[in-house]
């Protein structure tokens, strides 16, 4: 009974002690095999997860220099690499690409001007660095101690 690689989708003939053979025997399919099959059990076994991360997490430790030595011996990739980064700062400084969700568009809803900012609460907060805080308008006229219009 043939079946259809799920990779390349041509038909093959499963081996008889596999018995729910997906992909046939060519290197591509298998290695596409492995990587789907890795992505699924890291996704759902968190065991698996932990000692793909201890694993890695040693390999670095006992080759700490990796990364240097193959930008010494890969000077293309790191020059495109540096020119990818240049990029990704222009966008960044630019504004564009906002990844919020929840991003204001067109007109603004608060207007320019002098606001003071009073922290309401701490609670349910998920970021350390962040206040809910009350906006209230100050007059144009009104100038705090010490600083100027």
């Amino acid at each position: 009974m043939e079946k259809t690689c799920l990779c390349c989708k041509r038909r093959f003939i499963p081996h008889p002690a596999v018995r729910h053979q997906q992909y046939c025997s060519d290197p591509e399919c298998q290695k596409t095999r492995k990587r789907n099959w890795q992505k699924e059990k890291l996704a759902s076994d968190g065991d698996y997860r932990a000692n793909q991360a201890e694993a890695q997490r040693q390999w670095r430790s006992r080759n700490s220099d990796y990364w240097r030595e193959y930008r010494k011996r890969n000077p293309a990739y790191t020059e495109g690499n540096r020119i990818r980064q240049r990029e990704r700062n222009r966008r960044r400084r630019s504004g564009s690409g906002i990844a919020k969700m929840d991003e204001l568009r067109g007109k603004s809803v608060i207007r320019s001007g002098r606001y003071r900012l009073v922290p309401l609460c701490h609670l349910g907060v998920a970021k350390m660095d962040e206040l809910i805080v009350e906006i209230g308008v100050i007059s144009m006229g009104c100038g705090f101690e010490g600083e100027g219009p």
